[in-house]
């Protein structure tokens, strides 16, 4: 009989402990979430510039003002879907008002202001109606240094050419920094 009460006292301690590890798991499950959303870092994403320097006598004002803020909104998208940011868009009347001179320490003010850790800021240079190059900085917001930098080619001055260029710099963006621990 002895041997069947201590099984019987093991079993329950056993069943105890399984119940316990599972609420434990629950438990960190559950926070896994927010941890992630904790280390994401703050990105305000200004408006993309546009150099045409290609010469083409056709105006394409509209359509470029179009990609740029199509580009600048994807990205915010992406790179807040990779976990590593929370990415703002920043109107270009926004910045305008906040920051008419763009100067980098008004630069730096500014994104503070909008409780930003990180700036991003691009320049797309169309130099022929084949050839885009698109300038990338992410800022550190606090000391103006630089966190990541790339220079892209892309050929094509079409919707699809420049949401392929911003996928690719999303993508290398998020493969360039360092994983949060």
């Amino acid at each position: 009989m002895r041997t069947e009460r201590t099984t019987s006292i093991s079993g329950g301690k056993r069943r105890l402990r399984i119940v316990a590890a599972g609420l434990l798991l629950g438990l960190l499950a559950g926070q896994h979430a927010p941890a992630n959303e904790a280390r994401a870092t703050s990105l305000v994403v200004l408006p993309i510039k546009l150099l045409d320097t290609s010469g083409e006598p056709t105006d394409q004002t509209s359509q470029h003002a179009g990609r740029l803020i199509g580009m600048a909104d994807e990205l915010a998208t992406d790179l807040t879907r990779s976990g590593l940011y929370r990415a703002t868009v920043i109107p270009a009347d926004q910045l305008r008002n906040g920051c008419p001179s763009e100067s980098v320490p008004c630069l730096l003010k500014f994104a503070q202001a909008q409780g930003a850790d990180a700036i991003f800021i691009g320049v797309v240079h169309k130099s022929s109606t084949l050839i885009m190059q698109l300038w990338a900085r992410l800022v550190d917001a606090r000391t103006g240094r630089d966190i990541y930098t790339r220079d892209l080619n892309f050929r094509g001055d079409t919707d699809e050419a420049w949401r392929r260029a911003e996928m690719f710099l999303a993508e290398q963006i998020r493969d360039g920094m360092p994983k949060p621990r």
